[in-house]
């Protein structure tokens, strides 16, 4: 306001450069007053309002801490849909797979869901598998390769046409996040003054840290810890992590029942916060901050049709409305405000730049020094009942091919694995089981490619009954052959069924034969993994009993991928 009591220049209607005269300000003061009004009475109801409707309330007054996690519960996407969106454009959409890094997956799968809403939408059901970048990178040829691929780094380009020979580029990210560590507050409070990454993950509050060799987030906060403090605290934190780490980002578990942390990236705990309402996470921000996770989207598909409609994605994740989404979900967009912080949150989140690589290749090596080390021999049941059809219309092969190459790819490079087939008279001498890949690295790109292929290929061995007896006694002689120092040494079995061979070995023979054969100096551990729940589960955990392991059923592509990387060693 002026000393006249007039409107300032900033006051005056937007582009007319016209004063504003006595009614038509007191119009505004007017509305100011009634709005100024409606405010007050609603925060007088909000005192008195019942729980359910304290929401609509907080929309309106602005988001007070308390309300906090109700808000998000309702604004944040915190799963992706089973079933993709049809367009309202088109009546019979192309069906366009992606597979998208984790921790952005609900925010684009919403995204997809509001483009699908449009009048001039694309012609596509966009259906997105939230899969880990590394384990994409290494499984992109036959059936695990998607139309497109949504990652947090470019740096998997690399793997991926080391392995495939597929060479994929994306455009510029259309969302990133910051890397933060997440714990419950008692633990986040505990912590004391000194946030650096060295402290933090270096404390006496144990922090999971996934693996930089296989994890953006890893490379990041291990790069950042290198870069940051002495080798003998890089060794620790680096020892400490490597002995239960994974290649995936994992927040499960962390109830402040015992104290400990979890990297993780600003995206993924928003979304973990709106789905655990009643026990939300605080964010605790290192003081020398890290480079952030970059999300892009890339085009697979050789077909030019497919690569449009993964194209018009691409472009639709930079609109105005996409990046509300995206921002909603805790991520960053170019040239947008930054996101929320979360709403408990000690020190002070830092976007900066990515550690070099040499602070990152320090950690790593480290890490494949003190990790857990595995050598399995994979042995996939091909007999006839393969080629039965699950529920979801794909033959129960294909769900296993799918399942294998990327469970293949998402282990450590250190692991080394072999792979066998398995079924009536398959094999060269009329066996029940057939090697098609003898052990090496799954660190070395020509091996983890003969894998994928070989894998590709299974559909040309399917057929006749399941020689399951004799293929785990065969099978374990293997392992134990070609037993390795230093390795939990596997036998890992995918069945589809009981035993179906009435001429081998039956449970008791096959019984006695592992008793026989078992040697406490060369361990050998049998995992089953049944496939839908149709093999003899009791027989088998007498076999496994024997030499120790696991029998794990499964009913999905979504169960059998994570037990089949888990069973190889992670």
């Amino acid at each position: 306001m002026t000393d006249s009591g007039g409107p300032a220049p900033e006051d005056r209607p937007a582009g007319t450069g016209r004063r504003i005269g006595p009614y038509e300000q007191s119009l505004i003061d007017g509305r100011e007053r009634a709005e100024a009004a409606e405010r007050d009475r609603l925060r007088r109801r909000r005192r008195h309002q019942v729980f359910g409707s304290l929401l609509a309330v907080v929309l309106v007054a602005g988001v007070a801490v308390g309300a906090w996690a109700f808000l998000t519960r309702r604004d944040v996407p915190t799963a992706v849909p089973g079933v993709a969106a049809r367009p309202t454009s088109c009546a019979d959409p192309a069906k366009v797979r992606v597979a998208v890094a984790p921790a952005v997956a609900p925010a684009v799968a919403a995204a997809a869901q509001a483009l699908s809403k449009h009048s001039d939408s694309p012609c596509a059901a966009y259906t997105f598998e939230p899969a880990e970048p590394f384990a994409v990178a290494g499984s992109l040829i036959g059936a695990g390769r998607p139309d497109a691929w949504i990652t947090d780094s470019d740096a998997w380009f690399g793997r991926a046409a080391s392995i495939s020979g597929v060479k994929a580029t994306a455009g510029q990210p259309f969302a990133t996040s910051a890397v933060v560590v997440a714990m419950p507050d008692g633990a986040a409070q505990a912590l004391g003054d000194d946030l650096t990454w060295g402290a933090v993950l270096g404390g006496t509050t144990p922090v999971r840290v996934p693996d930089p060799n296989r994890s953006t987030v890893g490379r990041l906060a291990l790069g950042a810890v290198a870069a940051s403090t002495s080798d003998s605290t890089l060794g620790a934190v680096v020892s400490r992590a490597a002995k239960g780490g994974t290649g995936t980002v994992s927040l499960d578990g962390l109830d402040g029942k015992t104290p400990s942390g979890a990297v993780t990236t600003e995206a993924q705990l928003t979304t973990w916060n709106a789905a655990h309402a009643d026990a939300p996470l605080t964010a605790v921000a290192p003081t020398e901050g890290t480079g952030p996770a970059q999300y892009s989207l890339a085009s697979l598909s050789d077909d030019a049709a497919t690569t449009r409609l993964v194209s018009a994605l691409g472009s639709y994740l930079h609109t105005e409305e996409a990046r509300k989404i995206l921002r909603d979900s805790g991520l960053r967009t170019p040239g947008g405000d930054d996101p929320k912080e979360p709403s408990a949150l000690r020190g002070t989140i830092t976007v900066g730049s990515a550690p070099a690589d040499a602070s990152v290749a320090k950690a790593a090596t480290l890490w494949n020094t003190s990790a857990p080390k595995t050598q399995a021999l994979l042995a996939v049941d091909v007999s006839g009942s393969m080629l039965d059809r699950t529920e979801s219309g794909a033959t129960r092969l294909g769900t296993v091919q799918r399942a294998t190459v990327r469970a293949t790819a998402a282990v450590s490079p250190t692991t080394f694995a072999s792979l066998w087939v398995y079924s009536l008279h398959v094999g060269d001498k009329a066996d029940d089981y057939k090697p098609l890949v003898g052990y090496g690295s799954l660190g070395q790109g020509q091996r983890l490619a003969a894998f994928d292929k070989s894998v590709a290929g299974l559909g040309s061995a399917v057929g006749g009954g399941r020689g399951l007896y004799d293929s785990i006694a065969a099978t374990y002689a293997q392992a134990k052959g070609y037993w390795r120092p230093g390795y939990t040494n596997s036998v890992v079995i995918v069945t589809g069924g009981p035993n179906e061979d009435d001429f081998g070995l039956n449970l008791d023979l096959l019984k006695q034969q592992l008793s026989s054969a078992k040697d406490p100096a060369r361990p050998v551990r049998l995992v089953v993994v049944d496939i839908g729940g149709k093999a003899d589960a009791g027989a088998l955990k007498q076999v496994i009993a024997i030499t120790g392991g696991q029998y794990v059923a499964t009913n999905s592509l979504d169960d059998l991928q994570p037990a089949l990387t888990s069973a190889l060693g992670g």
